[in-house]
């Protein structure tokens, strides 16, 4: 037998219960960690000698696999077959088949983190906070990682069928044709025919860069974009951020260290507490000019530390909304035999001011908050009109894409509000530019933090609650169109195992109005005088808001 450090002495024989226990009362010798193994084996032995048809070895090893690492609970650590795990290496080097979303799962089923730049999902109208409900009719509850992946990630040219549920309850359905994704690099506000236009604001200097994702070409398109923009002058730069779901690590490090003289970009605790920090390294190179950082919910992992070590040291007003809240640490460890790798949670990011992102069950706080007074949210139908006019400004020059594009009078909010369809955009040139007039930033949003937060929340669950009522009234339309030619159908006016006890009923005018709530006492005396004088209402009128006692 092999002996595990820290093993307990084996129990001695000659040892007794103390007076008054009994046998049972005492701890189980401790095992051999190998035991561990023994019903797996006997299980695989059973399937594999007494199945009635037999069992693929291979396909069991890989759920065990797999069951295995979701047992963990953690969303983001995941079991990768062979296949995945290239999938997975191809995304963070910039290039791969599919679709072109980040996802993460939220509630059992995937949300969108963001659409990539130039890739179907965005042109299928994919927008952060989708939630993907089916994929080609297979329900996503429940679906491990690596199965979604599975289903995302396909031959070029195939198509795919994706149902979606909107942050405000909306279902819709879309067709994807899958082909080959360049994760997008660094870019400016527009595409012209010498290439990317980084100017926002030519008098006062005023420049602009969007980083779409962290990856290994990162920091070469970053290095390049800082010295065309310093080479024409510059004041201040707006770092577009939104969109971003994080990938290389390294990337974002030396994104942050690009804007930092010195001081902590991000630290990382592991098991146990122990961990490591990265510090930014002084350089001639380095952008000294006040910045504005774009953000929102599809901000996520190392972007949201970037964004949250600029605001942390003073750097940086950050604008839009929160962010996603991912802030954990993958690695990548292969497994032998060549049944693929593991992809594990192995450290938390920290900020310098010591806070985490994550966002856990129940959590109030999470993310990257922007400042206060920086607060511009956009709906879903914002979200996708600004994304339709920047693939337009974005598009090669001379295609039919670019001819599309609005003209957008950059130096302009208004116009940047109205043309390019980008009110987050617009406010955060609104800042930069009375910075530099005035010395001082102007409130161009509304109020941060939870409140503002939970007003976004808020707002989404009563759009929910809406699109959940009509459906309810258009069922009961149904039902009252149905009821006369369906005999013998029972049309309980209360589901068999509701209880009246202390139950609440409410009365409510036609126009929906609460006009009496009470308290039922004597339930059977109630039933019965409901049954007696009511019928099921052919429809259903949601009340006004508030309502009032």
């Amino acid at each position: 037998m092999v002996a595990s450090a820290g093993a307990v002495p084996q129990e001695r024989r000659d040892e007794r219960p103390p007076d008054g226990a009994s046998q049972r009362d005492l701890p189980a010798p401790r095992q051999d960690p190998y035991s561990w193994f023994d019903p797996l084996i006997t299980l695989r032995a059973l399937i594999v000698d007494r199945y009635v048809d037999g069992g693929d070895p291979a396909s069991m090893q890989r759920a065990a696999l797999d069951a295995m690492v979701r047992a963990l609970g953690d969303p983001y650590s995941e079991y990768m077959p062979p296949e995945v795990e290239r999938s997975f290496r191809d995304r963070l080097k910039g290039s791969y088949v599919g679709i072109g979303v980040e996802l993460a799962p939220t509630d059992g089923r995937p949300v969108v983190i963001t659409a990539h730049d130039d890739s179907p999902a965005m042109e299928a109208g994919i927008v952060p906070g989708d939630v993907v409900v089916a994929v080609d009719g297979r329900d996503t509850a429940g679906t491990t990682w690596t199965g979604l992946d599975s289903l995302l990630v396909g031959d070029e040219g195939s198509p795919v069928r994706l149902d979606l549920r909107g942050a405000d309850g909306t279902p819709r359905s879309v067709a994807v044709t899958r082909r080959l994704i360049e994760t997008p690099g660094v870019k400016g506000v527009a595409r012209g025919e010498e290439g990317w236009q980084h100017v926002l604001d030519p008098d006062r200097r005023i420049a602009y860069v969007r980083i779409g994702a962290f990856n290994d070409g990162t920091l070469p398109e970053l290095d390049a974009a800082l010295a065309r923009i310093r080479a024409g002058g510059v004041s201040g730069l707006v770092l577009d951020l939104r969109g971003n779901g994080g990938g290389s690590v390294p990337a974002g490090i030396g994104t942050a260290d690009r804007f930092l003289q010195q001081g902590a970009i991000v630290s990382t605790r592991g098991r146990g507490g122990d961990g490591r920090t990265w510090d930014a390294a002084p350089s001639p190179d380095d952008v000294q000019v006040p910045l504005v950082v774009l953000v929102n919910e599809g901000s996520a992992s190392a972007t949201e530390f970037v964004a949250g070590a600029l605001r942390d040291h003073g750097r940086a007003k950050l604008v839009g909304t929160r962010s996603f809240g991912k802030g954990s640490v993958q690695e990548v460890l292969p497994m032998p035999d060549g049944v693929g790798a593991v992809k594990l949670s192995v450290e938390r990011y920290f900020l310098p001011s010591g806070d985490s992102v994550s966002r856990k069950p129940g959590a109030t706080r999470w993310g990257v908050e922007p400042d206060t007074g920086f607060r511009v949210p956009m709906d879903a139908s914002q979200q996708r009109a600004a994304t339709v006019a920047r693939q337009a400004r974005e598009a090669p020059p001379g295609s039919p894409a670019s001819a599309r594009a609005p003209a957008v009078r950059w130096a302009s909010p208004e116009s940047v509000r109205k043309d390019a369809c980008d009110p987050q955009l617009a406010a955060a040139l609104e800042a930069m530019q009375g910075y530099l007039d005035a010395g001082e930033w102007p409130v161009v949003g509304a109020v941060s933090g939870d409140v503002g937060a939970g007003s976004d929340e808020l707002r989404s669950t009563i759009e929910e609650r809406r699109m959940l009522m009509e459906r309810m009234q258009e069922l009961n339309r149904r039902i009252s169109g149905l009821r006369g030619a369906a005999a013998g159908v029972e049309d309980p006016l209360l589901g068999v195992d509701a209880t009246l006890v202390d139950g609440e009923l409410t009365l409510r005018d036609r126009e929906g109005r609460v006009i009496g709530r009470w308290t039922a006492k004597d339930p059977a005396a109630l039933l019965e005088a409901i049954r007696r004088s009511a019928v099921p209402a052919p429809e259903f009128t949601p009340a006004g808001e508030p309502e009032s006692k």
